[in-house]
């Protein structure tokens, strides 16, 4: 079986899997041995990227993926995100430290502001004391290499994100058969985020 082919995660340097496992799943799992074992068939498969979030079963998607990559670590990268719906800093930063934790890692790989859904958001996002700090302190201190954020819901909730001359790593949304109908990331997103990052 020929593995997961790999490129290269947009100019990050990073050599990524096209396949990603999600952590959300990890929390449906009856028990942490299946979790293990899901996790080290991905891994001799190829797959080198795992999603997670701070919110999913309440933390337990995170506790069983950092058990699941106990001596793996390093052969993967992880990504989290922060799920404050427009908190400040100090919540964003208290949940950074509950996912190195669970995670049982210093250090994530990609971490992002989650699901960026609501118009208000990321004028809070970028206040004073706002969740971007935490964003600029994780980077700066290693705690996070690259940082971003996801949405779901909106693409002009992703391009006020991006309107506010901010240098993200990486942005995390949509695409797929049903895009192109409604609210289109492909035709009102996508090709802005591209133009801004280079």
């Amino acid at each position: 079986m020929k593995p997961v082919p790999q490129r290269f995660f947009g100019n990050s340097g990073l050599e990524v899997s096209i396949i990603g496992l999600g952590g959300y799943h990890f929390g449906l799992v009856k028990t942490q041995t299946e979790v293990n074992r899901i996790v080290r068939e991905a891994i001799d498969r190829g797959v080198n990227f795992f999603d997670n979030a701070w919110d999913y079963h309440d933390g337990e998607s995170e506790i069983r993926l950092g058990k699941a990559l106990k001596g793996r670590r390093d052969h993967v990268y992880v990504m989290t995100k922060v799920c404050t719906h427009g908190r400040d800093r100090k919540t964003a930063m208290k949940q950074l430290h509950e996912s190195l934790r669970r995670l049982q890692t210093d250090y994530l790989d990609v971490w992002q502001i989650h699901e960026v859904i609501y118009a208000n958001e990321p004028a809070l996002y970028f206040a004073p004391g706002g969740a971007v700090e935490a964003l600029d302190e994780a980077k700066r201190t290693g705690k996070a290499r690259l940082i971003g954020f996801t949405g779901h819901k909106d693409p002009d909730i992703h391009l006020d994100m991006l309107s506010r001359e901010y240098r993200f790593d990486t942005c995390q949304l949509p695409l797929n058969c049903f895009d192109a109908g409604f609210r289109s990331f492909e035709k009102r997103f996508a090709g802005a985020a591209a133009t801004r990052h280079h």
